[in-house]
């Protein structure tokens, strides 16, 4: 069983309220928005995210991260060829583009919070399903590709 009960994205605007408190209540290092690494980085998530739920949606497996074990395929083709949770890259590049935007050091704090949460919390129960599923063939691409990027 899934250990997070809170889905991902809301976990991620949950951060992203936390690092705007950062902002106010434990400054360290402002500096000036550096909005061209920002756009950047939400372009490539939001590439990202759209490639890895249309792989999903197009060979109809869920895309609840509550419900691996309702998972009809393992996909490692298109962007799964590069990372094993691109959905959950996604949502980090686009906290790290927050840092980027809201100008302040500490809320990278909560970016790595975010980031060890997610892996031990959801990415880890999710291959524990997913080894039940698929095997060796999941063990395989475990080797072969990264869990993050």
């Amino acid at each position: 069983m899934l250990s997070l009960k809170i889905p991902p994205p809301v976990l991620a605007a949950i951060a992203l309220l936390m690092m705007y408190g950062c902002g106010l209540f434990i400054p360290v290092w402002q500096f000036e928005p550096v909005w061209s690494v920002a756009i950047l980085l939400v372009v490539i998530a939001l590439v990202i995210g759209s490639l890895s739920m249309s792989v999903f949606a197009r060979i109809n497996t869920t895309l609840s991260p509550f419900t691996p074990q309702a998972t009809t395929q393992l996909v490692t083709t298109g962007i799964y060829q590069y990372s094993r949770n691109p959905m959950y890259l996604s949502l980090l590049l686009l906290l790290i583009a927050a840092v980027f935007i809201g100008g302040e050091l500490s809320a990278v704090l909560v970016v790595i919070a975010f980031m060890l949460t997610v892996n031990q919390l959801q990415i880890k129960p999710e291959e524990k399903v997913l080894l039940q599923l698929f095997g060796n063939d999941y063990r395989r691409y475990c080797q072969q590709v990264r869990r993050w990027l």
